[in-house]
This record gives C-alpha cells, structure tokens and sequence, in this order.
C-alpha cells in the first residue's frame, strides 16, 4: 500500500513514462500529421521552460518579478507540467541549498545515486527555512493549495481539444523530469555544485552554472564568463520581467 509521498512520485513518473511509450507510437500508427506532433511538442517545450523558470527562479528564489500576464502563464504551466505542488517544491529546495551534498540533502546524488534521483526517491526534508517568499504570493499559494484539482481540470480541457494532447502531457512531464534529474545529478556529481558544460547547460537554460547559483540564488543571471544563463539574460528580462 502506498501511503508515502515518494511512492507516489515513482509510480507517477512510471505512469507518465509507459503513457508516453505507448501513446506516441500510437499517434503514428493512426496516420496522425507530423505537423501535429511537432505541435504538441513545441506546446511542451514551451510550458516546460515556464514551468521551470517559475518553479526554480520567481516561485522558490524570487530573482525577478512577472508582469501580469508572465505571472499566470507561468502558473498555467506549472500545473500542467504535473511536476508538483510549488510549496512542497520550495520547501524541499531551499532545504537542499541548506544542506547541498551534506545529510539533510533531499536530492544529493551521491546518497541516492543516479536510478533514485530519476525514479523520484528523494529523502523527506526535515530542516527549518522560511518559505515566505511563496506564502507572499497568495495565488501561488492558492493552486498549491488546489494543485491537483487544476492538473486534472487542464487534463480535461486538453482532451476536449485534442485526446493525443493528453498522451503529449505525459510525453512532455517524462523529458522534462528526465532532465531534471539529470542536471541534479551531474551538478553535484562531485559532491559540491559544480558547472555543467556543453549541451546540458544549453537545454537547462543556463541552469548547470550551479556554483555559481548556490553563492548567490537570487542572481537572475547566472552565466559568469560563459554566457551560457540565456533565460536569465534574454529570456525573462525581455519576456518575462517587469
């Protein structure tokens, strides 16, 4: 019986996983347009990289301020990347900026290794932080509140749309989880933040210049002499912030 929050994080990521596996190939096999696909995926690519702009630099670090329509395309994004509810998810990583690579870690790849940190098996944090910055912001906290309730809602409105549009939620949480669990690992693979270099810093928007983050979590621009941070030098300051 299931009754730990970890279990249940696994066998979603499973279920994501084998919806994925199955319903791609099957949106193929139906003679469904290629155009449609890349479609879909674009969608995905799109709300991935809002949803981790807000979870990880407005939500949990507050490195920049949305306007009003950044604000609610990045919360429509977070709920439909079914990654999680933002409270828990600030809790959790500001507990791991605490204790990086040290016990009371939630993700330290070294205690977990690579298999646990994809599956999901990250250790229940227990320190003290301030989550104020999320509390502060009441609709945030409102759909933490309700997170849930709003996934299954937006699931249904992209099965009115769309059926495939479902298979493409699982398609895109599956990539997106795959890479974050990828960059929590090579970031601390040396048992401190280091720099990922490469492709990986690239397709994590610049989020693999980890030392540098965690001198500073609240500096929006995080590339240094690489110029690598394009979401903090390009992307939120000319689409998202105020």
């Amino acid at each position: 019986m299931m009754n730990n929050y970890t279990d249940r994080v696994t066998v979603k990521i499973f279920f994501m996983l084998i919806v994925s596996l199955i319903g791609v190939p099957a949106f193929f096999y139906y003679d469904n347009p290629i155009w449609l696909a890349v479609l879909f995926t674009f969608y995905g690519l799109v709300t991935n990289a809002l949803s981790q702009i807000a979870y990880h630099r407005w939500i949990c670090h507050t490195q920049f301020e949305p306007n009003f329509i950044a604000r609610y395309l990045m919360i429509y994004s977070v709920v439909i990347s079914g990654l999680g509810n933002p409270v828990q998810y600030v809790y959790s990583h500001l507990v791991h900026h605490k204790n990086s690579d040290k016990p009371g870690d939630p993700h330290n790849p070294k205690e977990i290794g690579w298999t646990g940190m994809l599956l999901g098996r990250y250790k229940t944090p227990d320190d003290y932080v301030s989550i104020r910055a999320v509390l502060q912001k009441k609709d945030v906290y409102f759909v933490s509140n309700h997170y849930w309730k709003f996934y299954i809602l937006f699931t249904c409105v992209h099965a009115v749309i769309n059926p495939w549009l479902v298979v493409w939620q699982a398609f895109n949480f599956t990539h997106a989880w795959f890479g974050m669990a990828w960059l929590n690992t090579v970031s601390h693979s040396s048992g401190a933040p280091t720099q990922t270099k490469g492709f990986t810093n690239l397709w994590m928007m610049g989020e693999g210049n980890h030392h540098i983050h965690h001198k500073n979590a609240r500096l929006l621009d995080m590339s240094g002499d690489n110029q690598t941070d394009w979401a903090g030098k390009y992307v939120i300051p000319g689409l998202l912030a105020k």
